[in-house]
């Protein structure tokens, strides 16, 4: 079905930053939105953003031109289109994902489908849709706090209970523990973009307050720990790492990561080397615990051609870093074939756009991190799940 007409407007993000929103409408008459969320500070291998748009409605005659001559059919077709006009500078990353994520809207529609039956099916059908486990964020530090980042980027919960609705609930009680003893210590806190406490606490300081929260909340054994160590932003140089008062060489950062993962129990470790630095997590692999998934997020940057097998057991899904619907698929369905698990993950600064959750369910993601459970863009999709929980059974 032919797209009659484009609309983009500026609209601001969780940090108050103006990011890209657009609207498409198909000849039938039936109009799906889409949104680009930010990061913070974008991985090296990540696609290029557009210029700063300004609030408000925007033109870019070139793209509604593009996609409305009357020969784009269906989302392949859309996708790289928008492709084309990425490679051509007329348009960035958040551009063509805003645009991918109406036009895939505005198709469910069209069928009279939810989004995430039709992105099952635009994925193949490989495997059944499910829903993820949670990852909640409950520190921020790294690149989210003042001056050159010396800790994790994010510390967060992993609860098991076996339903989505008490892993939620324990998240939240965990979360609430955490802010209260932080509280008692520190006085007030800020949340981060992404809703985690911003402590004066280096990452084992946050770990262990973190355990202690769980313990006292009776979770311990429904709940490990994850942290997304973002590598690349400690990197000094080539092979070492700056971590709190030190810098590490690539040896010693794997085993300290190492003995952390084992102190804490430690399910989830994403980005814990720099992307070249092949050394470092080769060492890592073997002195993990069994139960210790390395995840790769700047790694491979949501990029089918850059999964490989060997240094990571999962990819990180980046609706933003990919810029279309369909390579966002296409590195999902990379990532499976080589044998790795999926975990979709938000960034720091998140519209209210929860197509990211539909993917997750899409694709069968084990994974999913939206940020701790406060503010209204991380709750939006929180709820977006609890809605999906209902009809995922059935595709």
């Amino acid at each position: 079905m032919t797209i009659t007409a484009v609309r983009l407007r500026g609209i601001l993000d969780s940090r108050a930053r103006v990011t890209l929103e657009a609207e498409v409408t198909l000849a039938s008459g039936h109009t799906g939105t889409g949104s680009a969320p930010r990061a913070i500070a974008p991985g090296r291998l990540e696609r290029r953003r557009g210029p700063g748009p300004a609030l408000g409605p925007i033109t870019v005659p070139a793209v509604s031109a593009a996609l409305t001559d009357g020969t784009v059919q269906g989302q392949q077709q859309c996708d790289t289109r928008l492709v084309g006009l990425y490679e051509a500078d007329e348009a960035g990353s958040d551009l063509t994902l805003a645009l991918s994520l109406a036009h895939a809207r505005a198709e469910a529609a069209a069928r009279g489908i939810p989004l995430h039956t039709h992105l099952w099916q635009l994925y193949g059908g490989r495997t059944a849709p499910g829903l993820p486990r949670l990852m909640v964020n409950v520190f921020s530090g790294g690149i989210h706090r003042t001056g050159p980042p010396r800790g994790f980027q994010q510390v967060m919960v992993l609860p098991a209970t076996g339903g989505l609705h008490t892993d939620i609930e324990v998240a939240d009680r965990v979360f609430t523990a955490a802010h209260r003893n932080v509280e008692r210590r520190f006085g007030p806190v800020p949340l981060s973009a992404s809703s985690g406490l911003m402590v004066p606490l280096d990452s084992a300081g946050q770990l262990d307050l973190l355990q202690a929260a769980v313990a006292e909340t009776g979770h311990t054994e429904v709940c490990t720990l994850g942290v997304d160590v973002a590598a690349e932003h400690l990197l000094t140089e080539p092979g070492r790492y700056r971590f709190g008062d030190r810098v590490l060489t690539a040896p010693d950062f794997a085993d300290h990561l190492a003995d952390l993962a084992h102190r804490f129990r430690m399910s989830f470790l994403e980005d814990p080397f720099d992307a070249a630095d092949e050394a470092g997590w080769a060492r890592l692999r073997g002195a993990l615990p069994a139960t210790t998934s390395v995840v790769g997020d700047d790694l491979f940057a949501t990029d089918a051609t850059r999964i490989e097998p060997g240094r990571a057991d999962g990819i990180l899904l980046k609706l933003s870093q990919a810029g279309t619907v369909t390579a966002t698929l296409a590195a999902a369905a990379a990532a499976r074939r080589a044998g790795m698990l999926l975990s979709v993950s938000h960034r720091s600064g998140e519209t209210e756009d929860t197509a990211m959750c539909d993917l997750a369910v899409a694709v069968g993601a084990e994974l999913i991190k939206v940020g701790g459970p406060r503010r209204g863009d991380r709750l939006a999709k929180y709820n977006q799940l609890l809605r999906l929980d209902e009809s995922v059974a059935a595709p």
